[in-house]
């Protein structure tokens, strides 16, 4: 299994507005592409109370690039993009991604 994981700080002021996109952006992944077998949103119980993590397993790498391919020409997913960034939920370069492979 390949796990992605996504980890971003969102702005100050702008905490319930950030967590509501994050869960709505995960649904709309969750839905639309049946090949991740499971996707969410968590936020850090203690450490960083401010940065949301997101979790998309898949299948295996051939299953991942064929969703990310399909993901960049996503209307619907870049709008929502667009209106995070409009909205300046997350700090500016502090968005930081993972990839790993289960043992």
């Amino acid at each position: 299994m390949i796990r992605f994981q996504r980890t971003a700080r969102i702005s100050r002021g702008k905490l319930l507005e950030a967590f509501q996109w994050a869960k709505e952006v995960s649904e709309y992944l969750g839905n639309k592409y049946p090949q991740i077998l499971t996707i969410g949103a968590y936020q850090e119980i203690f450490g960083d109370v401010s940065a949301i993590h997101w979790f998309a397993d898949y299948k295996d790498l051939a299953t991942l690039e064929s969703g990310t391919t399909q993901l960049q020409s996503d209307e619907g997913y870049w709008a929502r993009i667009g209106k995070a960034n409009e909205a300046g939920l997350f700090i500016e370069g502090s968005i930081h991604d993972t990839l790993v492979q289960s043992l």
